[in-house]
Order: C-alpha cells, then structure tokens, then sequence
C-alpha cells in the first residue's frame, strides 16, 4: 500500500523555506498519517514515523532533534486563512500544531493539528494538491522538494506561474540572493532533479516593462498529467 499527501492548495500559501530535507519529510509523513486517520490528534510510534519518512539515521537524539526543529520552525509558521461568515469575508492566523509530545517511555509522538489547520487535510476534492509520499521524499534537495509540492497542484494544467516575490517567500531564498544566484544554486538543480517527475520542464522568467528588465515573476512549464 502507498502512502499518498493529499491536502487543499490552501496549504501551499504557507512558507516551509526553512525546513531541511529530513524536516520536509517528516512533517508530509505525519500529513499523510492525519489525512488517513481523519482526525486531529495522532499517536505514532517513532519507528512507524522514521519507516514512513525513510529516515536513515539509527541515533534516537538525532531523529528528536529533527523533530523537535521541523516543530519549532512550524510554530513560528502562522497559517493565513480566508473564510466567508454572514457574507461576511475574513481572514483568520493560526498555527498548524495545538500540541506536540515526545513519548519517550513509549518511544511515540503524539501530536495534535488545530482542527482549524485539519480541514485543509480530510474531505478533500477540488483545488487539491496530491503526490506519492514515497515520491516526495525521493526528492533529494530541499529547495527540488519545495517546488515539488508547489508544481503538483498544477499538474492538471502543465503549467504554473508565480511572482518573483511569492517565489523567494515559498521557498526560502535568502533575501540576499540576486537572480543570477537564485538560478544557478536552487531553480537549476532543481529543475535539474524534478525533470523526471515533470516531463520536459522548464523554466521562463518574466519581465517587467520598465526601465531594466526587471524579473518580475517565473513560469514553470511540463507536461501536464493525464486524466
């Protein structure tokens, strides 16, 4: 049986930028554990977490460690919602996580999502993003697993276009970063890895009219999926 992440596009409006490649992968294993249990509060033994996450190393110390930062870098990631209530539009922060335990007599974690944040996870149909988990975490470098979640919601239509400015918050690009640097060290290797997930991709920037050619945003174009 196949572990799949499915979840509403929603969730791709939140920055995971500074997450490393082990808390990418822990963090969609427990995603993909919540959306089959279909509730909010999970409790999984670490070994079942480190088999979903393919996680390699043997040290306890360091796989809580893993877990305790991809925790802490969530807390500090307020979730943005918009809703509709009496005609009324709003929008609404809130963090993923209400609580996160380690279990360390047990060797367990329990942990549990707001369930403001687990409506984006259960009953999920239209505007969807969905991938392989296993696949997901085949995906070596952080910066390729990042523009991995993003390019699937758009995998229906073949392509995907974006503002420079959401792009560099997605993904994490230091602000330091020029355009030259942003190609070479994250868009071409990562186009470089995902091209044998997304058939004959590629990528364009696009151009402001004023003075300079500014970079205004990018387009990433593949072959869409079949129905």
């Amino acid at each position: 049986m196949h572990d799949y992440v499915k979840y509403k596009n929603e969730l791709n409006t939140v920055s995971l930028g500074t997450f490393n490649a082990n808390e990418f992968n822990l963090f969609f294993s427990l995603l993909s554990r919540t959306k089959e249990e279909q509730h909010e509060q999970i409790y999984l033994k670490w070994d079942d977490l480190k088999h979903l996450a393919h996680y390699t190393s043997t040290s306890n110390t360091r796989f809580l460690k893993d877990l305790n930062n991809m925790y802490q870098k969530l807390t500090k990631t307020n979730y943005l919602h918009m809703y509709t209530d009496d005609d009324q539009v709003g929008l609404e922060r809130f963090m993923i996580f209400e609580d996160f335990t380690f279990l360390e007599k047990e060797k367990a974690i329990q942990a549990c999502f707001n369930p403001k944040f687990t409506c984006l996870l259960n009953q999920v149909h239209a505007n969807a993003t969905c991938f392989s988990l296993e696949e997901f975490i085949s995906v070596k470098k952080k910066y390729a697993k990042n523009l991995y979640r993003l390019l699937k919601q758009a995998e229906k239509k073949g392509y995907w276009e974006v503002s420079f400015e959401n792009l560099t918050f997605l993904l994490g690009v230091p602000e330091n970063y020029q355009v030259g640097q942003i190609d070479q060290k994250i868009l071409k290797p990562s186009i470089e890895e995902l091209s044998k997930y997304f058939r004959h991709l590629e990528v364009e920037k696009k151009y402001s009219k004023t003075q300079g050619n500014k970079v205004r945003g990018y387009i990433f174009k593949f072959d869409k999926s079949r129905p």
